[in-house]
Order: structure tokens, then C-alpha cells, then sequence
């Protein structure tokens, strides 16, 4: 197994790249108590540094005090991972393929997408199990079809893969990320994304019907302002779809300082559902809406579970975590989504 304590994880973080807030950057309630000290960068081990995580005692929100600047939290990014491709369709398992070749025939018929290989019958496979089904209308952010001139902007759009769906699926999209090689990626593929954040588009030129975050909004300094962009940025009765971890999942409660979704330092905050929906409130939208469940506790226990024993949370061979465990998860998720790993949701302007 792949051993990830004799790493860099504990030196230190550059003393003029810590910034301290004092106060809860959702509500700016100064209510708060320790949630977990002495974190340290186990999962792609380039960050230097120990962190404090903090518990806001108004909203529920938990977030990093100190953390990194804006200036220096690129240090924090050196090893990551996150915006790989997909394996090609060759290197996949024969099972795998037959999956693939479903899933896309379902989202070409439900979504308009021309993904191919291709099985016609996956229009009436895929939603016989509503576990994939979950899935794959996930994988497109539950999005509608577009009307003609529909517009999509996706904030963190890594190397533009599902950039490139919606436009298969007919939509104009934009993407923008503040990392230069994948933003060179996407621009490969022909993609429209540009170099930054949300603050680089200029809200008397540009406007959308969707804009979607898929685990970017824990990585902002300013989760709230970046809320109120999106806000200004969507056409009347635009939609924002986001994805991001749960701090009052099942897996924190199981794993504790171990679980996946804390990552220190890049996650600077880790919303609640309750703080979730305070941000999207004060952000100025209107109607919130939880997203179907999905199937993720596997995959987050079986990470989870891996850092717990200081093995690479995504080598080969990280260690089994119990079925019984897994089975009772997801069965606390399906009927709870207040306690599923990764908040899911919609909100209306």
C-alpha cells in the first residue's frame, strides 16, 4: 500500500501566505468552536501546513481560521488531480463499455446529447435501475433541454468535460477556472473557457440561463460574494445547480478528521445544508431544491477509510471497508438528505 505519512504534509506553510478571519465567512458570526485541529494534507500530500477547522455555532457552517491567502493558495494545487480525463472507452472493462453505451443512448433520448457508442436502449434500461439513472442525471447536472440561445456557464470547469456534453446537448457554454492547464485543455477541445474566476465576466454583457458549480464553491475565499455573481450573472428565472460536501454527512460522523470531504487546505468551507441555504438566501435566490440521491457513499467511505490508514485514498490497492458499513450508509442517506456526503442542489433567481 501506498504510504502517504513520510510526505511533506508537515512542514510549514508560508508565514506571510496565512490570512486569519475570525468570524464565520457565511453569517460572520465570531461563535465558534474547534471541529478538528492538526489537519494536514493526506490526500494529494503537497500542501505544507496544519489546520484548524471551526465550527460556527450560528449557521453550522465549518471553515478553516487561519488559511491560505488568495495569493498563496496555489501552493495547495501543485499535486492535483481533480481535472484528468476520464478513462477512453477502449481501456474500460467489457461490463463497463455495455454501461457506457447505455448511459449514453439514455442521455442522447432524455437530454439531446449525441454521445456515442451508443445503445437506443438505454432510453429504457437506464431508468429501470434508479441507482445509474441517479447517476448519469447527475453526471449532467440535471440540467432541461436549452431553447434556442440558451446559455451555460460552468465556474470550475476543469479540463471542459461537461462543457462539452451541454454543447452536445445544444447548449452555448462558457467555462472558466483558475487553473492554466486545464483552461489550455479545454481551449483544445475548442471550448470557450477562459482563465479566473467568476469576477473576470462582466455582468453587463454576459448573462445565462444555467450556471452550474460543481465542488468549487468550498475552494472560494468568499463563498456568499461568489453566490451573488451567479446571481447577477443568471437571466430572470435562472438556475444555479451545486455540488459540495456535507459536513453533517453520515461519512464526517463515521470518519471524523478522516472523511474525504474535509480536505485541508483547499476546502476553506464546508457547508451544512442549513448554512447552504442561508449563503443561497442572502445571495438573493429564491426557490432551493434538494437533487435526486445518488449512490456516493462507497467511494467516500472506501477514501475515507484509505486516509484513516495512511494509504493513497485512490491507489489500487487501498484497503476494503465493510458491506454492512456501506449498506447502512446509504440506507441513512436515502431517507435523510440532510446527512448525505455531498450537498445537492437547485436555486432559482
Amino acid at each position: 500500500m501506498t504510504d502517504l505519512n513520510s510526505g511533506d504534509a508537515l512542514s510549514e506553510w508560508p508565514v506571510d501566505g496565512l490570512e486569519q478571519i475570525g468570524y464565520c465567512p457565511i453569517c460572520g458570526d465570531k461563535r465558534r468552536q474547534v471541529l478538528h485541529d492538526e489537519l494536514t494534507d493526506r490526500i494529494f500530500n503537497c500542501a505544507p501546513g496544519s489546520w484548524t477547522l471551526h465550527s460556527c455555532q450560528s449557521c453550522s457552517a465549518a471553515y478553516l481560521d487561519p488559511r491560505p491567502s488568495t495569493e498563496s493558495i496555489g501552493i495547495a494545487y501543485e499535486n492535483y488531480f481533480t481535472h484528468n480525463d476520464a478513462p477512453e472507452y477502449q481501456a474500460l472493462g467489457n461490463f463497463a463499455k455495455v454501461r457506457r453505451q447505455l448511459a449514453n443512448g439514455y442521455r442522447n433520448r432524455k437530454y439531446g446529447t449525441r454521445d456515442f457508442p451508443a445503445r437506443s436502449i438505454g432510453a429504457l434500461a437506464v431508468p429501470a435501475f434508479s441507482g445509474l439513472r441517479a447517476i448519469v442525471d447527475a453526471g449532467m447536472r440535471h440540467i432541461p433541454r436549452p431553447t434556442e440561445g440558451s446559455r451555460l456557464l460552468d465556474l470550475g470547469c476543469g479540463n471542459g468535460a461537461f462543457l462539452l456534453r451541454a454543447r452536445s446537448a445544444g447548449w452555448q457554454v462558457l467555462g472558466v477556472d483558475f487553473d492554466p492547464k486545464a483552461v489550455q485543455a479545454a481551449q483544445n477541445l475548442d471550448l470557450d473557457v477562459r482563465l479566473g474566476g467568476v469576477e473576470i465576466l462582466d455582468v453587463s454583457t454576459e448573462r445565462f440561463n444555467v450556471i452550474t458549480m460543481s465542488h468549487v464553491i468550498e475552494h472560494v475565499h468568499d463563498p456568499v460574494g461568489t453566490l451573488k455573481s451567479c446571481f447577477d450573472l443568471l437571466r430572470p428565472g435562472g438556475v444555479l445547480w451545486l455540488d459540495t460536501p456535507n459536513i453533517r454527512s453520515y461519512g464526517h460522523e463515521t470518519f471524523g478528521r478522516n472523511w474525504r470531504g474535509l480536505e485541508p487546505p483547499r476546502h476553506l468551507v464546508i457547508f451544512s445544508p442549513a448554512s447552504m441555504r442561508d449563503a443561497l438566501d442572502a445571495a438573493g435566490f429564491s426557490t432551493i431544491e434538494t437533487q435526486p440521491y445518488r449512490h456516493l457513499c462507497r467511494e467516500i467511505f472506501a477514501a475515507s477509510n484509505a486516509i484513516s490508514k495512511g494509504v493513497d485514498p485512490y491507489s489500487s490497492d487501498r484497503p476494503s471497508v465493510s458491506a454492512a458499513l456501506i449498506r447502512n450508509a446509504e440506507s441513512v442517506a436515502r431517507r435523510d438528505s440532510e446527512r448525505r456526503e455531498f450537498i445537492t442542489l437547485k436555486a432559482w433567481k
